[in-house]
């Protein structure tokens, strides 16, 4: 992957400035192992704040954020107006999709 990390890929690089992606609704728990990270600089740089708080009420960097089925399918349609948006997008949407096959939301850990 070009944008985001696995468990071990994120151990390897060392540090915490990641936006944890996790299966469902926020537990009070970091560092899933089933969970994907995205780093804070891959984030600044693409602007997807910008993508995300659009989409994603009250979205904020420094939290838990829940992702709804429909939120998802609104970032996934904004995020075909930009391509460096829509490339995180695609490589995240198999692990959205399989998410969405268990569980009613996911979480976006800010950092």
């Amino acid at each position: 992957m070009k944008y985001l990390f696995d468990e071990v890929q994120r151990i390897a690089m060392g540090g915490t400035c990641f936006f944890e992606f996790q299966k469902g609704k926020f537990r009070n728990k970091f560092w899933l192992k089933d969970s994907l990270y995205l780093h804070a600089d891959i984030f600044d740089s693409l602007n997807l704040y910008k993508l995300f708080s659009d989409f994603i009420e009250d979205f904020c960097c420094y939290a838990p954020n829940e992702v709804s089925e429909e939120e998802w399918q609104n970032l996934v349609a904004k995020s075909k107006e930009n391509v460096q948006w829509n490339n995180v997008i695609e490589e995240l949407s198999p692990w959205v999709e399989e998410c969405f096959t268990r569980h009613k939301c996911f979480s976006i850990c800010g950092i």
